[in-house]
């Protein structure tokens, strides 16, 4: 709906909660924290999850193509939440 009506992205951060991204620097910040958390979640389901899935059938195709793909895109993650402008 923001984005049909050409209004700046909504965000929201513990300082002030939901509001409309003042400057592009707070947007892409905002972003960046996003993208961080996610990752976090890419690397626990990595350690907890697939790890061991992989420990315990190592030839497993499923294991070994999820780990291929979860790998790649945590690589992409950890890019884009490292840039810098």
């Amino acid at each position: 709906m923001c984005g049909e009506r050409e209004w700046p992205p909504l965000i929201w951060t513990r300082e002030t909660g939901y509001h409309f991204a003042a400057s592009e620097e707070e947007l892409e910040a905002w972003e960046r924290v996003w993208i961080s958390e996610k990752l976090t979640q890419f690397r626990r389901m990595i350690t907890g999850t697939l790890a061991p899935h992989l420990a315990l059938y190592p030839r497993s195709r499923w294991a070994n193509y999820l780990s291929t793909q979860i790998r790649a895109v945590e690589a992409s993650l950890e890019m884009a939440a490292s840039q810098t402008s």
